[in-house]
């Protein structure tokens, strides 16, 4: 190859300058941006374009100035391609698809115009009758073109005519928060544009060369505007600190399109995405497994939302908080959404509900007792009084017919209060609320012994976590095996008695069975609202569907009673 000086290359040298300068910087400052792998790719072609066109100007005979003519081709083929993407990317379009992949496609053709360029002198279909021409300063090529550079020309001007389309669009016909950088790549690209379209088809004769590089300087400055004062690459103004990259919070930040333009370290464990698979990305692609974050990230109305993320053994809920940003003109250019995960805050929260109820209860439970005291109560003892005075004084004047009677009213007066002063006392018991369910057994079946002198066996089986049972189905529990013991023994005749407690994950299984002289069930069904034993198995029967339980009773005449108690777990 034989080159010679040519004074005309310098304008072409300073414009590749420009634009390697340019892709550097993006390359090293900015290439996790939104945009920065397109931006880049296309200051390389450009550059490549410059530096090639330079070369072709120096050369001193036809085979170095074919070779340079060749190596700019594939500026001419590719530099559409990454400046379409460009301009997609800022006028708003939708982004989902993977970059990459999407330039693959759209290089197909220009790679195979380019095998016809490198072998043009086999066929010409590119150019022919290939000659310099010595008419001006200096040589330069003369040709004629053949098909495969037109197929070449309207593919690249149907990109860059779409490019401009796209970006005239965004500037007049759509709001959109990047309208100066989109100016900004308005004038860029027409500046490139126009003087190429004026050398292919020679509006102007006395362009004997393309001088379209020598544009790709200005062009180039005016997109260094867009990325240094109207930031280019930072469509929300955040100094990713170490502050931020290092916080416990999770922090993920949006553009107005709902694009994700970058996220802490803390927020790609809480999504399980790496940055660099998510960056530029719509957000509902990106937090695809959590879909009540992504339809939140979407609604510009909602500020907060609660969330979950399932993993191998636990389950995490998240807080996320979401704010607006804006220019300090008041313009929104972006959101942020920062997740704090609040498991055991969550956890805190519920068991101080817990005791908060679990204190309700026993408020309850003494203002009930102190009621039934204070009125009930005092109204049974005073029967209780008045019946024995009155059976006092009959017998003191000398009359027995009613003895009887006043008698009986006197034994079951007795046993009314004796039963209410029980009842009393159980439901002061915070013992019982508050112990486990194994535990709280005990203490009743104890009681239960000192009162009736009844032989009780207790057989606990299962896992052993008594304790983990919500507080509500503990005291429904309790409450049916308090009220089957008090049957067994006003009603009974019971010598044994035997309660089977069986744990497991699914469910909480009860049993008390006694060997008294039974009942006749179908019987009593037909008395129902008659017999206060059945009143009392209804009040069971309520009380295990308050929990979401069955309750069941057999019993056969002579042999005894099984109250049954099934609750889910």
């Amino acid at each position: 190859m034989r080159y010679e000086y040519v004074p005309n290359i310098w304008p072409l040298i300073l414009s590749a300058i420009v634009t390697l300068f340019l892709g550097t910087y993006a390359f090293y400052a900015r290439r996790k941006a939104k945009g920065a792998i397109s931006f880049i790719l296309s200051m390389l072609v450009l550059s490549i374009w410059s530096v090639a066109n330079a070369l072709e100007m120096c050369g001193a005979d036809l085979p170095t100035k074919v070779f340079w003519a060749n190596m700019q081709y594939v500026a001419y083929c590719y530099s559409p391609i990454t400046l379409f993407v460009l301009c997609a990317e800022f006028s708003g379009i939708d982004n989902r698809q993977d970059e990459k992949k999407r330039i693959l496609w759209l290089a197909i053709l220009p790679t195979i115009i380019l095998l016809f360029v490198w072998t043009n002198h086999l066929h010409g279909l590119v150019r022919y009758d290939v000659h310099l021409d010595y008419s001006g300063a200096f040589p330069i090529i003369a040709k004629k073109y053949g098909p495969v550079f037109f197929v070449h020309s309207l593919y690249s001007y149907f990109l860059n005519f779409s490019a401009f389309a796209l970006l005239i669009r965004a500037v007049f016909f759509k709001r959109t928060v990047f309208r100066k950088q989109v100016l900004s790549l308005l004038f860029g690209l027409s500046l490139i544009l126009v003087p190429n379209v004026v050398y292919v088809l020679r509006i102007i004769p006395s362009y004997r060369f393309d001088i379209t590089p020598v544009f790709f300087g200005p062009a180039g400055l005016i997109t260094a505007l867009g990325i240094f004062r109207y930031r280019l690459f930072d469509a929300v103004p955040i100094a990713w600190a170490a502050v931020v990259k290092n916080m416990d919070s999770g922090l993920l930040v949006l553009d107005m399109q709902d694009r994700v333009l970058d996220i802490n370290p803390a927020f790609e464990k809480i999504i399980n995405r790496k940055a660099d698979e998510i960056t530029a990305k719509q957000v509902g692609e990106a937090c695809a497994d959590i879909p009540l974050l992504a339809d939140a990230c979407i609604d510009k109305s909602i500020e907060k939302v609660e969330f979950f993320v399932n993993s191998a053994d636990t389950t995490r809920i998240y807080e996320a908080s979401f704010s607006q940003i804006y220019r300090k003109r008041g313009e929104a250019i972006g959101r942020t959404v920062i997740a704090n995960d609040i498991t055991e805050k969550t956890q805190r929260q519920r068991d101080l509900l817990e005791q908060q109820w679990k204190l309700a209860v026993g408020e309850e439970r003494e203002r009930m007792a102190r009621d039934l005291h204070d009125n009930l109560g005092q109204i049974m003892g005073f029967i209780n009084m008045q019946a024995q005075g009155i059976r006092q004084e009959l017998k003191n004047q000398g009359i027995d017919t009613v003895s009887e009677s006043i008698d009986k009213l006197v034994d079951v007066t007795q046993l009314a209060h004796s039963d209410l002063r029980e009842y009393i006392r159980s439901i002061r018991n915070h013992a019982s609320v508050g112990a486990d369910l194994v535990t709280a057994l005990n203490m009743i079946i104890h009681h239960f012994k000192e009162q009736t002198g009844l032989h009780v066996k207790l057989d606990v089986s299962g896992d052993d976590a008594c304790g983990e049972i919500e507080t509500n189905v503990r005291i429904n529990i309790l409450n049916i095996v308090k009220e089957a013991l008090n049957n067994i023994a006003k009603h009974a005749e019971a010598k044994n008695v035997r309660i089977v407690l069986k744990l497991s994950t699914d469910k909480i299984y009860t049993l008390i069975e006694d060997d008294g002289k039974g009942f006749d069930t179908l019987a009593s069904s037909r008395a129902n609202g008659e017999n206060k034993t059945e009143f009392g198995l209804d009040i069971m029967k309520e009380r295990a569907a308050e929990v979401g339980g069955r309750l069941s009773i057999d019993s056969i005449p002579g042999t005894g009673t099984w109250v049954i108690l099934q609750i889910p777990a």
